[in-house]
């Protein structure tokens, strides 16, 4: 089950670099196009707002299950590695009471984007869902790394 997790983890990081590549790409031939030949990339800005979105969002979980989010220890530094651990436990609690709220209010908006095909107006008219898909499957997916480690770290506590 935990390999075809992180499995899901390095697919949603190889997407989530692919997205930087097109994104990069995209914004240097755009550049290029306005300053010597004034043809833009149409939407250029709207590609590389949708593009940010699967760059953020789809490696959160992989973050986390390596534990390298930022973490505030200026409270902590002083404090017994249990009670440290008893923090960084009730935290990750915390973070899954709020994502699973913001997972649940992410899809709902793919979904309206879904049904009602909603898009972004400008030359190209953009559909909306792909980027809100990738925001709702990167959020769902963290939730459930969240609570994998809400898992694994009550049983550490409690032993």
């Amino acid at each position: 089950m935990m390999r075809a997790f992180d499995f899901l983890d390095r697919i949603l990081v190889a997407i989530s670099v692919i997205a930087l590549i097109i994104m990069t790409t995209m914004i240097c031939i755009s550049v290029t196009g306005r300053y010597l030949f004034a043809m833009p990339i149409p939407d250029d800005l709207v590609f590389s707002e949708f593009l940010m979105i699967f760059l953020v969002f789809l490696p959160l979980a992989s973050v986390q299950a390596v534990r390298e989010h930022v973490f505030v220890s200026i409270f902590t530094e002083w404090m017994p590695n249990r009670h440290r651990f008893i923090l960084e436990t009730f935290g990750v609690y915390v973070g899954l009471f709020v994502f699973a709220i913001v997972s649940v209010a992410v899809f709902s908006d793919f979904l309206y984007a879904w049904d009602w095909q909603s898009y972004v107006d400008g030359p190209l008219e953009l559909v909306e869902w792909p980027p809100k898909l990738a925001l709702s499957l990167g959020i769902a997916v963290f939730t459930v790394r969240l609570a994998i480690d809400a898992a694994q770290s009550t049983i550490a506590v409690i032993n």
